[in-house]
């Protein structure tokens, strides 16, 4: 090959002074490289004399990076960072020399005081003494992430605040029946005064006016527990106004990633048009050095034997210095292209390219460590046909088509097969290549592994979906407490009226006839009072145990009791109730009578008085009832059963309820509450019950208790 002469020396200083003599290769890494959706750079730490990190030297940049302090590649290239950013955090400098000195890649999250903001940095060694930085803005995203645990520690503070509220109504309700019953004590007690100065009809009159007061209560009870029910729908709507606001803040962030990609289409529009005005001013330069050509060869013409000796010198002279300074632009070109080769295959993010037809052309290091496939084992492969998951294969298809259209996408989310066979989300922002004539070459792909982010917005919808649930039966338990007061009310209400008039009537006519009524009639109006004072505590108790079990208070302290005497002394004790109107019998076939029980004596009581009470109650015409003794191998077995009137299958349903009664007890006297505290019992003490029953044929009680429950 002949020796290059002047003028081509000249013209090629020029050419790369004026960049417009670049190989492919280092063309398609800066595309590449101003192409990143990040703020990236190259940087050259600055070290004291104690080797501690002081300052460092940008020696390449990104467009992303430049755009963010608001200056040109050019005006930042070969910088102090000093000198561009008054403050800057010591923690970055110690990592990058950790970097730099180790060469283990390293990422943080970091907020920078002099521009308000958060980051995510990634930073790796590039190469000796050449650190690559990668930067996102995560401010927004971490922003909402501080808002959103505000706005949780918020609501906790408003669950806790509602729960406090619900359970000083259920001490509020139990306070109310225990005025109630103190009222009853002193109303009664009133009455037996007044009675005495007063005739059956001032007696009435005041029965009424008690009654009224007691509906007052009632409505004045009924308004507060709506006014309750008023302040958790507010409570739900504050709910439902904060999954608004976060919406919002989601779409806005939406918009602002469409905005940052319509920027970068903008910026690499104006590149292209910057090269290109670059080319029109190189040619013209071009033409301007032939004519001075021309017209300096007409001068060596004219002048050729005077000057022929020192133009040879004079050129020699020439040649070797542009021979030396093109060598130092090539040293420096190809230092270049190298660090840009080794800032894109060493990314933080995944980068990949594709030609025209669809195959694989470009594959960097974060690209082979999230899917698992090396660069030589995809170049040349179909990007879609081979890493897309079939259900996005069509729509990834159309993303890439349209790049290579000239149609660029931002923010497309679509997921990759890894080596392994897992699927990894990825962000994907899709630039079209062109070669120096402008035409499209194929598709730059530049990603961001976003699999932890969408497991993070997956978790946080379930968060919100469960405080929704949350409330919801919260709501639904307090309209429960609801039905329960007016059921309540109903219940007292008519079961005081009954017995209030037997002790009215019965005081009464001891009061006007007493002189002449005998002492045997007078003795059984007394008891007569007496029993319906019992009936009226009865109902009392019952409704307080049931407040206790709905609070969870009910203690238990089980001790061992003989199975036969605890059966027979409540068997014994109904029966006398009953005026031993039926005959109740203690079957025991196993021999258990001399066995022992582990069970709270209380609770015992509450299950076996109520459910033989029960029997007799609702068999007004079949008089044998049986108790019957078995045992199971974790369970002894208490069966009660009656040949009465029987339950319906729909009400089996239903029979467990607080003031819950069947259709067909017609004028028997009960309030609803004997098996809801049966089966609270039961619960309390670990067992189990079970329910027999055909309407007219009688119904059967099967109770488990846990046998060595203190083992």
């Amino acid at each position: 090959m002949s020796k290059p002469s002047y003028e081509e020396l000249e013209m090629e200083l020029i050419a790369l002074k004026e960049n417009t003599i670049v190989s492919s290769k280092e063309q398609s890494y800066k595309e590449f490289f101003d192409n990143m959706a990040d703020m990236v750079n190259v940087i050259e730490l600055i070290y004291d004399t104690d080797g501690q990190p002081i300052d460092f030297y940008n020696r390449a940049t990104n467009i992303c990076f430049s755009r963010f302090f608001g200056k040109t590649q050019e005006q930042l290239v070969n910088k102090k960072i000093s000198s561009i950013v008054d403050v800057i955090e010591d923690n970055w400098f110690t990592s990058f020399a950790h970097v730099d000195k180790t060469g283990e890649e390293i990422r943080f999250k970091s907020y920078g005081a002099a521009y308000d903001k958060f980051y995510r940095v990634t930073a790796w060694r590039v190469s000796e003494n050449r650190v690559g930085i990668s930067m996102s803005d995560i401010t927004e995203a971490e922003k909402a992430k501080i808002k959103l645990k505000k706005n949780l520690k918020k609501e906790q503070k408003e669950r806790a605040k509602t729960e406090h509220l619900l359970k000083e109504k259920r001490v509020e309700l139990q306070e109310n029946i225990y005025n109630l019953n103190t009222a009853n004590e002193e109303l009664s007690f009133q009455n037996n005064e007044k009675q005495k100065r007063a005739d059956e009809l001032d007696i009435a009159n005041k029965e009424l006016a008690f009654q009224n007061e007691e509906k007052e209560k009632r409505a004045e009870e009924l308004i507060l527990a709506n006014t309750e029910l008023a302040f958790q729908n507010d409570e739900k709507e504050k709910r439902a106004h904060e999954l608004d606001i976060a919406n919002t803040e989601l779409a806005f962030q939406n918009d602002e990633k469409e905005k940052r990609a319509h920027e970068l289409a903008i910026a690499n529009t104006e590149l292209a048009f910057q090269n290109k005005e670059k080319d029109n001013r190189a040619y013209e330069l071009i033409l301007a050095n032939k004519e001075k050509r021309k017209r300096a060869n007409e001068l060596v013409l004219a002048n050729k034997e005077k000057q022929k000796r020192a133009n040879e010198l004079i050129l020699a002279n020439k040649e070797l210095a542009f021979q030396t300074e093109l060598d130092v632009y090539r040293a420096e070109m190809e230092h270049v292209a190298h660090d840009l080769t080794l800032l894109i295959d060493t990314a933080n993010v995944p980068i990949f390219g594709i030609d025209s037809r669809g195959l694989v052309n470009e594959w960097n290091q974060t690209s082979e460590k999230i899917t698992g496939f090396t660069k030589d084992e995809v170049l040349g492969k179909d990007l879609v046909q081979t890493y897309i998951t079939n259900e996005y294969r069509e729509s990834v298809k159309k993303v890439l088509d349209d790049a290579l259209l000239g149609q660029e996408t931002a923010n497309y989310e679509f997921p990759l097969f890894t080596k392994d066979g897992q699927r990894v989300l990825v962000l994907l922002n899709s630039s079209t290549r062109r070669d120096a004539k402008g035409e499209i070459t194929g598709v730059l792909g530049v990603g961001q592994d976003i699999t932890e982010l969408d497991g993070y917005r997956n978790e946080l919808e379930l968060k919100v979906n469960e405080r929704t649930l949350k409330l919801n039966q919260a709501l639904e338990k307090q309209k429960e407490l609801n039905d329960l007061k007016s059921k309540f009310v109903s219940t007292a209400s008519h079961e005081f009226r009954t017995p209030l008039s037997s002790i009215n009537f019965a005081a009464g006519s001891i009061k006007k006839y007493w002189a002449k009524m005998e002492p045997i009639l007078i003795q059984r109006k007394l008891d007569k009072i007496e029993d319906q004072v019992l009936h009226m505590t009865k109902l009392l108790d019952d409704i307080l145990v049931v407040g206790k079990a709905e609070a969870g208070k009910i203690i238990q302290h089980p001790v061992d009791i003989n199975l036969g005497d605890f059966m027979s002394e409540i068997i014994d004790e109904v029966s006398s109730a009953c005026e031993k109107s039926h005959d109740i019998l203690l079957i025991d076939t196993e021999g258990l009578k001399m066995t022992d029980i582990f069970i709270d004596e209380k609770s015992g009581r509450n299950i076996f008085i109520n459910l033989i009470g029960n029997a007799v109650k609702y068999s007004p015409t079949a008089k044998n009832i049986t108790v019957a003794l078995s045992s199971e191998r974790e369970y002894t077995v208490i069966t009660i059963t009656d040949y009465g009137i029987g339950i319906s299958k729909a009400e089996l349903k239903t029979i467990f309820k607080p003031f819950s009664r069947g259709k067909n007890v017609d004028l028997i006297q009960g309030t609803g509450l004997g098996l809801t505290i049966v089966k609270e019992a039961v619960d309390a003490i670990g067992g189990k019950m079970i329910v027999n029953s055909t309407p007219g044929d009688g119904t059967s009680f099967i109770i488990k208790v846990l046998k060595q429950q203190h083992v």
